[in-house]
């Protein structure tokens, strides 16, 4: 029959082992870069008024998007300007929280992580020179440069 020392020894062990994997694990998934082409939490979605919102994207218990970002054009034909705009820094200061109409979202899809929109949202003065920035604007934005037709 084993001793009592030694079942305590032995599982003194193990449960060392068993933290030592845990913080390795840890360390390994925190260190990895995401696959580029993979689903990001972001997602667009299109709804029936031509407008098109990015955020984090809950349904239940119905749709709705938080950090949320939208389109705005501007500019002429011959040199459209297409600006990526944080919702809360909306003028009227709404909360970053959308609730959408299921009836009004023609479609929806989710973000690759190597979306330029993504790129804009997480780093939002990346795409816009700091000098074309007023600077009294409370809102983070990004211009983004169409393709001119």
């Amino acid at each position: 029959m084993l001793s009592k020392k030694f079942i305590i020894a032995l599982l003194a062990v193990i449960i060392v082992a068993f933290i030592g994997f845990g913080i390795w694990l840890g360390s390994y998934l925190s260190s990895r870069q995401p696959n580029p082409a993979s689903a990001s939490e972001y997602s667009a979605v299109y709804l029936s008024t031509g407008d098109i919102y990015y955020g984090i994207l809950s349904w239940f218990p119905l749709p709705r998007l938080t950090n949320v970002w939208s389109l705005q054009r501007s500019g002429d034909q011959n040199n459209p300007q297409i600006a990526l705009v944080a919702f809360k820094n909306s003028l009227w200061g709404p909360v970053d929280e959308i609730r959408l109409n299921p009836k009004q979202i023609i479609f929806w899809t989710r973000l690759r992580n190597d979306s330029q929109v993504l790129k804009a949202i997480r780093n939002p003065d990346s795409l816009q020179p700091q000098a074309q920035q007023p600077a009294a604007s409370p809102a983070p934005t990004s211009t983004l440069r169409a393709p001119v037709r």
